[in-house]
């Protein structure tokens, strides 16, 4: 008797090992399974810890291994279901309650289970402590810099509960990547080990929850990814997705070497520039490609200037809003969309987008038309002068010249640094010009080690999704690093940090807009949120390119309509290549 039970228990714990998970239907069917669809990367990942990932050349990957409870749709909202199969919310007088109830059967790739343990000690050790990511938990936190009251209901649900309004739950945390609870319980006791674990050198350790997984990664050549075993979404056909059985990213220094891979057929998808659209355009009948056009992207290129440079007179001059005004007014944006953009970009005064709902036309009547007559009366009146050799030279007298960085290989940014320096040198100011690798650029940026920079973000359609740079205590509020914000930027101590009232404002709005659920008030904070930006040029915003992709016509994308919202590869695991 007692030797039958004991088989019995064996027999339940296989059925128990063997039971599949409570599949996610996913709308597509007669995709084709297998292949490797080929990508590109301008450089290598900084680390695959999704917690310190600060560009997206780390973020791109950790896309593909780690999941999440919800998923976007189309328009870029976290309204569809992931990891979590239901998911709701309770509001009270006062308060509100999120709820997501994790689907049954999940596993990570190592063959252990992904259970309601895992999203709860993700939140609770990792996204809730402001020393365990690069940006703080200024996300998470309601107009009283509360943080939520985190409950397992059951066995398989998550309940996270304010005493306030808070409107982002469903994007903070149906989007937050979700961390193995027995891979990092004990690490994270350590902040900083934490922060060391899942480096670019640890590929091996990584292991995934999303639809593929890390194989190999040669620094400097190539990433690649492989299917994920144990991936819970389904087609409707009753194919376990991925159709794809890999994923490799060859590493290529510039996007002019990425085209020509493109061309060559060494690479499936392009996210062309504009500049090199027309061209791709014209050859895409003969040579089998697909292209779309769509609205201007919701991220755009723009120039910051580093309040906490470690020369006091640059540091200055750079906080001056009249000096960022002029520059503006000196950089003629209409040129770049006529010559470099080929037409297919807007010129962007703000923060937000057009292709956002957000986005408020009055930033367009403050002005910032082209115009060097503009630019040279405003830093007059501004107390600036000129010597005789027509130098400008700030308000004691100092000829002002500074050094302007990009990442070298991005072809957009290098020109828009061309043209800047140009436009400076037309009103008085010698601008050094230094294109760097990306993530030496990323460094110096953290450290506050540069002038001025050409970069970009990618935006969200909701201003929100930018708490992090917007905010004081952000971890990418570059142009201004708090000491407060951690101790990476302990360094803004002796660079006599000062904070100006328009950054306070928008500091506030982002801490109300996080708990205004009424949808009038939410724009009222929103539209002077970018006219606070727009008339201090807290960075000059230059053009929003389209969106445009240029793609084999052997490659069968999920996401066919163009948008910026989505990109080319919205729902990877259902794009199939013949």
């Amino acid at each position: 008797m007692k030797k039958l039970l004991v088989v019995l228990l064996v027999l339940v714990s296989a059925v128990a090992l063997i039971a599949e998970p409570e599949w996610l239907i996913e709308d597509v069917a007669g995709g084709k399974k297998g292949g490797v669809l080929y990508l590109s990367a301008l450089s290598d990942p900084k680390t695959l810890n999704t917690a310190w990932a600060q560009e997206t050349s780390s973020t791109d990957m950790i896309t593909w291994f780690l999941d999440t409870l919800l998923y976007s749709s189309n328009t870029g909202i976290a309204d569809q279901p992931g990891m979590a199969k239901k998911f709701w919310k309770e509001e009270t007088t006062n308060g509100i309650s999120y709820f997501f109830q994790l689907r049954g059967g999940l596993k990570w790739s190592d063959g252990h289970d992904l259970t309601i343990d895992d999203v709860i000690f993700t939140f609770d050790k990792i996204w809730f402590n402001p020393n365990m990511t690069a940006n703080g938990n200024g996300a998470y936190l309601d107009s009283q810099e509360r943080l939520p009251k985190i409950e397992k209901v059951g066995t398989d649900t998550v309940k996270f509960t304010y005493e306030e309004k808070f409107r982002q739950g469903y994007l903070m945390f149906g989007r937050a990547e979700i961390y193995p609870k027995h891979i990092f319980e004990k690490i994270v006791e350590d902040p900083s080990k934490f922060s060391q674990t899942w480096t670019v050198e640890q590929v091996d350790k990584v292991i995934a929850s999303g639809p593929f997984m890390i194989k190999e990664y040669k620094p400097g050549v190539r990433i690649v990814f492989e299917r994920n075993p144990y991936f819970y979404i389904k087609s409707k056909d009753g194919v376990q997705l991925p159709y794809l059985d890999q994923i490799i990213y060859l590493i290529v220094p510039d996007q002019n070497t990425t085209r020509l891979k493109f061309e060559a057929g060494d690479i499936d998808l392009l996210a062309p520039t504009a500049t090199e659209f027309p061209s791709l355009k014209a050859q895409a009948t003969a040579k089998k490609w697909t292209t779309k056009v769509g609205g201007p992207a919701l991220g755009a290129q723009f120039i910051a200037f580093n309040f906490n440079t470690e020369d006091p007179i640059k540091r200055e001059v750079f906080r001056d809003p009249s000096f960022r005004v002029a520059l503006s007014y000196a950089f003629d944006k209409q040129s770049i969309i006529d010559n470099l953009y080929n037409g297919l970009g807007e010129a962007l005064y703000g923060p937000v987008t057009r292709s956002s709902g957000f986005y408020t036309t009055e930033v367009e009547k403050l002005g910032f038309r082209y115009s060097l007559a503009t630019a040279k009366k405003i830093l007059k009146e501004a107390g600036y002068t000129w010597n005789k050799e027509g130098k400008l030279l700030d308000k004691k007298g100092n000829i002002i010249k500074f050094e302007l960085s990009t990442n070298a290989g991005n072809v957009v940014r290098e020109e828009i640094s061309s043209i800047f320096v140009d436009s400076c040198a037309k009103i008085g100011i010698d601008v050094t010009y230094r294109p760097i690798n990306f993530n030496t650029l990323i460094n110096n940026m953290n450290a506050g080690n540069y002038d001025s920079i050409v970069l970009g973000l990618t935006g969200g359609v909701d201003p929100g999704n930018g708490w992090n740079v917007w905010r004081l205590d952000g971890g990418l509020h570059f142009w201004n690093y708090s000491p407060e914000a951690g101790d990476q930027f302990a360094w803004a101590k002796d660079r006599d940090y000062k904070v100006s009232d328009y950054e306070k404002r928008i500091d506030e709005i982002y801490k109300l807009q996080s708990v205004t659920v009424d949808d009038a008030k939410l724009k009222e904070l929103f539209d002077e949120f970018q006219i606070l930006v727009a008339k201090n040029q807290v960075v000059i915003y230059t053009i929003a390119q389209n969106y445009l992709a240029v793609y084999k016509n052997t490659v069968h994308l999920f996401n066919e309509k163009p948008s910026p919202a989505a990109g080319m590869l919205w729902k990877p695991w259902a794009i199939w290549k013949e």
